[in-house]
């Protein structure tokens, strides 16, 4: 029977041998001339078929324990996350907060300094020129407002030490004068002069006025005497041809009856009556004369009247036309103050920020912590209220912050524990730090050029600050970047088999 032959046998009978190493070859035996072939014949070993149930009850009992064991069993499951150490308390970034030349610089990079250290000082000279010439300018504007007060109130005051603008110089000036001539104008309305204080000019003006005047009515004065006169002139002429008319008349009478009885010539009675009418003609031309003169005389008194009045009308109207000047002065004087009012506002809130910027010049520590990124190193660097001088980091714990992926994010929450990792120290030397999940925030950052894809911030508090390696002591440093398996539950074995079969099986419906 041959080896083939043996074997579907074996398989017909229900065995199953397990393979062997190939039978060696018999020994050859010496070459006769007869031969026999009774010994070319091949020699079959076969296995005994309790070995095989063995194994085979081997193999399944393993399977079935290994499958037991991996639904039983658990591991934890822990999602991978990257940051960085920071300090509990945020870094403070400290800037100048006005632009200007760094004069001295009180610390350096590491030192710790108290909240309310100096850290630098600027140069105060811009600020304190600044702020000088405001307060002069400030100054000057008060001094000017003061002066055009008391100019519009009618107080004397001389001109000030500060410059005044040459316009409201002559203002002021044309004010003063049409105010003394207003004062000598009312004096002499009231007629008041005499107990006046008055310049050489002034006098020299009234004395002319009063002397014009004086002659007007002087002349009005006169020319009423001399119609008085020809008026008691007229009245006695009058008086005498009335008793002149009077004897003429009763001659006239007299001479009638004669003229009648024919005692005179008839002649002789005309020229008498003739005479009698040349009185009464004379007598009514003297009335006549009287009435003319009483009128003239009226006339002339009005006139003296009328004098006075126009001078005191003169008076008044130069009164007023002074006081509309006045008026109109005061109204440019009062649009300057006003004006100046908001200059002196502007200025006063100027100086207020000048003040500021030189109590700004000395830049002082915020906070407790240790002095970072110093920039301003050397003297004479130029600041800005943009960049920081310095930075201070605050001594307080460090906290692990790291960015959760989007996918990752499902399943975690506050107080899980975390693995922490430090990328300095490698884990298998130095191991890891225990944290708890502090914080996470309510929405995810954009991605950016370091994370191209969405990202959850979180914080983690460490259980110790430090690593300990062979009793030595090995002090973290905020900045730092960490690695962090944020232990999110546990798991059995198979489910993680039963999930990547269940993903495959999802993904084969979308073969094409």
């Amino acid at each position: 029977m041959t080896k083939d032959s043996n074997t579907a046998t074996a398989q017909q009978n229900g065995r199953v041998n397990s393979p062997q190493p190939p039978t060696p070859p018999p020994p050859t035996a010496p070459n006769n001339s007869l031969g026999d072939s009774s010994f070319e014949h091949p020699l079959m070993v076969k296995q005994s078929s309790s070995w095989s149930r063995a194994i085979l009850w081997s193999l399944m009992i393993v399977t079935a324990g290994t499958v037991i064991w991996a639904c039983v069993a658990k591991i934890e499951e822990a999602i991978p996350a990257q940051g960085k150490l920071e300090p509990q308390g945020n870094v403070k970034e400290v800037q100048a907060p006005i632009e200007g030349v760094v004069k001295i610089i009180h610390v350096k990079d590491g030192q710790r300094v108290k909240k309310g250290d100096l850290l630098v000082s600027l140069d105060p000279t811009v600020s304190q020129s600044q702020l000088a010439s405001l307060k002069k300018i400030y100054a000057s504007l008060q001094q000017e407002n003061q002066f055009y007060q008391s100019q519009i109130t009618g107080k004397e005051q001389s001109l000030p030490s500060v410059p005044i603008p040459p316009q409201f110089v002559s203002l002021t000036k044309s004010r003063a004068a049409l105010t003394a001539e207003n004062r000598l104008f009312q004096a002499q309305f009231d007629g008041k002069t005499n107990g006046m204080s008055l310049s050489g000019e002034q006098q020299q003006r009234v004395t002319s006025e009063q002397q014009e005047a004086t002659s007007r009515v002087t002349a009005a004065k006169l020319e009423i005497n001399q119609l008085q006169k020809q008026l008691t002139q007229a009245e006695i002429k009058l008086q005498a041809n009335q008793k002149k008319l009077a004897i003429n008349a009763k001659i006239l009478t007299d001479l009638t009856i004669l003229a009648v009885e024919g005692g005179i010539s008839r002649i002789q009675y005309l020229n008498q009556q003739q005479e009698v009418d040349s009185n009464r003609a004379e007598i009514a031309q003297l009335q006549e004369e009287k009435i003319r003169l009483a009128a003239a005389i009226a006339q002339a008194g009005a006139k003296v009247e009328n004098t006075q009045a126009i001078d005191k009308r003169d008076l008044t109207i130069r009164i007023t036309t002074n006081s509309q000047r006045i008026a109109e002065i005061d109204g440019q004087l009062t649009k300057a103050i006003v004006e100046n009012n908001k200059r002196i506002a502007e200025i006063d809130s100027q100086i207020s920020q000048a003040s500021q910027n030189l109590k700004y010049s000395v830049v002082k520590s915020p906070v407790d912590g240790i002095v970072f990124d110093l920039k301003a190193n050397t003297p004479g660097f130029v600041t800005n209220s943009v960049e920081p001088v310095l930075k201070i980091v605050p001594e307080t714990d460090l906290v692990a912050k790291v960015s959760i992926t989007n996918q990752d994010i499902g399943f975690v929450r506050e107080g899980m524990r975390v693995d922490v990792r430090i990328d300095s120290f490698p884990y298998s030397e130095f191991g890891d730090i225990k944290g708890t999940l502090t914080w996470i925030g309510s929405d995810a950052l954009p991605p950016t050029q370091i994370q191209p894809y969405y990202t959850f911030p979180a914080k983690v508090k460490l259980d110790n600050q430090s690593l300990t390696v062979n009793g030595r002591k090995i002090t973290l440093q905020s900045g730092m970047s960490l690695s962090a398996n944020i232990k999110i539950r546990e798991r059995t074995i198979m489910s993680i088999f039963t999930d990547f079969f269940a993903k495959t099986s999802e993904s084969l419906k979308f073969v094409r």
